[in-house]
């Protein structure tokens, strides 16, 4: 069984800071990732049958967000910044992605498998597909961050700059998405010392919360937190 991750410090700046947004931003979408891999690696050994579809919903969530989260960024995030920041300055991220996302993938295939019943539902099975990419991914998340240090935004771009590229990255991202599993999942996953990820208008997270998580409501018991931000014991915790 995996170790938990630790979940990633916030690098130094200020969040409504656009130069040091670049990294925190990140930092905090990260956390969501690790909580959501440590949770489903918690829960795993314990899941019984009538538990194996809705957690195969939250794991599918987790693996499909990082998998979203990851192809944003090759095709827009990354390229995008490059065009300023110099080409090939961010390609350290992209090589790193091949790593381990088709170990991911393969994992995201087999929990399909078992919700179509084409795979029976194994703890000793799930956990070596995670651990197949946990600790690459892991890595990999700990590499990116200083790729989008401060400095080296600010010495490139300007603050209306960046504040374009965001918007086109948050149109891209929630034109893409399924809102009653990734919203549900962010917040049940979140990390409880950044309450201001992700940033949804107030609005959202009613309806995130209220609305979109009514669809596989038995799927969010596995998060770390419930919906009000108080943190589940974790099994085996």
């Amino acid at each position: 069984m995996p170790a938990p991750y630790p979940l990633q410090d916030m690098p130094p700046g200020k969040f409504s800071n656009m130069f040091d947004y670049q990294a925190i931003n990140m930092a905090a979408a990260h956390n969501v990732f690790i909580q959501g891999i440590n949770a489903a690696v918690a829960h795993a050994p314990h899941i019984t049958p009538e538990k194996v579809q809705p957690f195969m919903v939250f794991c599918l969530t987790v693996l499909d967000t990082i998998h979203h989260h990851h192809n944003v960024e090759e095709t827009f995030y990354f390229p995008t910044l490059e065009k300023k920041l110099g080409a090939g300055s961010l390609s350290s991220n992209v090589d790193e992605h091949a790593s381990f996302v088709p170990q991911l993938d393969a994992t995201a295939q087999w929990c399909r498998d078992v919700q179509a019943g084409k795979e029976q539902y194994d703890a000793n099975v799930f956990l070596e597909k995670i651990n197949s990419f946990g600790d690459l991914m892991y890595e990999h998340l700990v590499h990116e961050l200083p790729t989008l240090e401060s400095s080296k935004i600010k010495a490139a771009f300007t603050e209306q700059e960046l504040k374009a590229i965001d918007k086109d990255f948050q149109k891209i991202v929630f034109a893409d998405i399924d809102f009653h599993t990734t919203l549900p999942m962010t917040i049940v996953c979140m990390n409880p010392a950044t309450p201001w990820f992700p940033p949804l208008p107030a609005p959202a997270r009613w309806a995130a919360r209220w609305w979109f998580s009514r669809k596989h409501s038995a799927a969010w018991q596995f998060g770390p937190l419930d919906f009000s931000g108080n943190v589940r014991k974790q099994p085996g915790a």
